[in-house]
């Protein structure tokens, strides 16, 4: 019999949106604090099977105001060693968008309450396919390349609606490279996108070329960069990415991030600014009243939310507690000048002040 490591992490996070404006985060009431948003506790368990092989599985209960805790299957792939560095792997496994992409619901593998969401913003982080990770020393340097090939199929989002969505031909690429305390990365995605919507089959109807709307298998992309260093107590860290997705209604988004962090100890404090930017696009119609129409409901329709621009400056702090647990408080200033709706003339502006505590630990 193989032997078989269990191990877990849990997060309970409480917050509550301290400024009435209509919610534009669509994370925290005003009205009282909620302490089931992103909360989550997993359990990862592995298995040592013969000649280098391996099986890994983690599942992750997470936290939704509407159902309680729902429970998904992450991970679940073979893995088998290729030479002294590499790594082959098959199943479900998760595709490396990010600096944080292994470690995306350990929420003690990082300062902040949540990774920045103008970059973590993706409503899906795994598939089911074929990845290969290999390993390699040049220069002084620690390199490492990550491709995984396959197939995604559950819920995409479309103007901040869930859609049943379809990723085929799904590839991705991830090269790190580390020299001390410093780390960048660039990684690259793409997909025949297909996503179900009913708003977009609608719209079709108003345009010229109902294709130019519908996402029936247009070209996907993701690029994402970032930086993490340390300089003796202080960190500094940013990431970048761009998502778009071709001949589709679906528009250009941008997020990105950047920010510093002062070490005394147990205790971490950091400071995060974050930027997205996204942009609608203009199609043509069978008729003048049918394209205003169109243009005018396609800004509501994005991949991150709405078109128009949003900031958010977060102040926080972490204490650690023995080896495996933190205590963790950010303060968020949220501000959103985005299109409301096809009947808006004008983008409007929402604010949001996120006070969030949590508790984080590992097991």
């Amino acid at each position: 019999m193989a032997e078989v490591k269990i191990n877990g992490f849990a997060s309970v996070v409480t917050g509550i949106d301290l400024e009435d404006d209509g919610n534009p985060t669509a994370d925290y009431s005003s009205r009282t604090a909620d302490n089931l948003q992103e909360s989550k506790v997993g359990l990862q368990w592995s298995a040592d099977l013969d000649d280098g092989m391996r099986f890994v599985g983690q599942t992750v209960a997470r936290g939704d105001s509407a159902n309680g805790f729902v429970l998904a299957y992450d991970w679940a792939y073979f893995d088998f060693n290729v030479g002294d560095s590499g790594k082959l792997k098959v199943g479900r496994l998760r595709i490396p968008f990010y600096k944080y992409s292994d470690y995306l619901d350990v929420g003690y593998a990082y300062h902040w309450v949540t990774p920045p969401k103008s970059m973590y913003t993706l409503s899906f982080s795994n598939m089911d396919g074929i990845g290969y990770q290999q390993n390699f020393n040049t220069g002084g340097m620690d390199h490492s390349v990550n491709a995984v090939l396959g197939r995604y199929q559950g819920t995409l989002q479309i103007g901040g609606v869930p859609s049943p969505g379809n990723l085929e031909n799904l590839v991705a690429v991830n090269y790190s490279a580390t020299m001390g305390d410093h780390e960048f990365y660039i990684a690259y995605a793409q997909a025949d996108t297909y996503i179900e919507s009913a708003s977009a089959t609608t719209l079709s109807t108003l345009a010229s070329d109902p294709n130019e709307v519908l996402i029936n298998g247009d070209k996907g992309s993701f690029v994402g960069v970032g930086y993490k260093g340390s300089f003796g107590s202080v960190g500094v860290f940013a990431e970048a990415s761009q998502v778009k997705v071709d001949n589709s209604i679906i528009q250009d988004s941008m997020g990105s991030y950047f920010g510093a962090s002062y070490n005394m100890g147990e205790i971490t404090y950091h400071v995060t600014y974050e930027m997205t930017d996204s942009e609608g696009k203009t199609f043509t119609g069978v008729s003048a009243p049918a394209e205003a129409g169109l243009n005018s409901a396609a800004k509501a329709l994005g991949n991150r939310s709405s078109e128009g621009t949003s900031n958010t400056i977060t102040l926080g702090a972490r204490k650690d507690i023995g080896i495996s647990s933190a205590v963790k408080i950010d303060l968020s200033s949220y501000t959103e000048d985005r299109f409301q709706d096809a009947s808006a003339t004008d983008e409007s502006e929402q604010k949001a002040l996120l006070l969030r505590i949590a508790v984080e630990t590992m097991f």
